[in-house]
């Protein structure tokens, strides 16, 4: 009779410890699945804040409309009227000014505008740089228009044999106060120099042509233009 009491006991113990195993191995299972991270769709979409700032910075590197507007198309243009090679043409002329001396013209395609040194200018030929119009202007409460023609004509008589240029050829000078221009002819190149006085500026021309390019009637209407800053 003990004997078989003491089985009992024995079973008994045993399933009780049986019990409290499983128990305490779904109490562990249960808490690592809440220490797991959630792997959700909603846990993996990225926030509004990510979203917001990707989106700003797309538009800030998007340039602006008005950005697109070049430099040259802001400059005032108007149209220039020459004659090259017996053809007569007309082109847009877009607004340069002098970076060292204190004047503005306009400017046609297929010329630059540089400096030569200081108080002189050269609009010189993109297709040909033997081919220019020198520019220098004196203020004319600094020198005076008889002064500034005598250094001219000077020049033009040891470049060679001059001939005056006539007032058609001079037409495209407009509301001057004083104009004269001689030319010196070669065989195939001339040298023409032009003074003229307009709005307090004295302005000294020299322009070195050829038959082949025959810019001059372009480079004294691009010269007509020029005007004080």
């Amino acid at each position: 009779m003990q004997k078989k009491l003491v089985s009992i006991l024995a079973l008994l113990l045993t399933a009780v410890l049986v019990v409290g195993c499983n128990t305490s191995d779904k109490t562990g299972d249960s808490d690592a699945q809440q220490n797991e991270p959630s792997n959700t769709a909603a846990d993996q979409k990225p926030s509004g804040d990510d979203t917001t700032g990707e989106s700003n910075e797309e538009e800030e590197n998007t340039p602006a409309a008005n950005d697109t507007n070049t430099e040259d198309a802001k400059q005032p243009q108007q149209d220039v009227k020459y004659v090259q090679n017996g053809v007569d043409k007309t082109e847009k002329a877009t607004e340069s000014a002098s970076v060292d001396q204190s004047y503005k013209l306009q400017q046609l395609p297929g010329f630059t505008l540089t400096q030569e040194e200081p108080g002189k200018d050269m609009l010189v030929s993109n297709d040909d740089d033997e081919v220019f119009m020198r520019i220098e202007t004196i203020e004319a409460s600094q020198s005076s228009f008889e002064e500034v023609k005598t250094t001219m004509q000077d020049y033009m008589n040891a470049v060679g044999e001059t001939v005056a240029l006539t007032a058609e050829e001079l037409a495209a000078f407009k509301d001057v106060q004083n104009i004269e221009g001689y030319v010196v002819d070669f065989d195939t190149e001339k040298v023409i120099g032009v003074v003229f006085e307009k709005d307090g500026l004295i302005t000294k021309l020299t322009i070195h042509d050829n038959d082949e390019q025959d810019l001059t009637d372009a480079m004294l209407n691009m010269a007509a233009t020029i005007s004080k800053k």
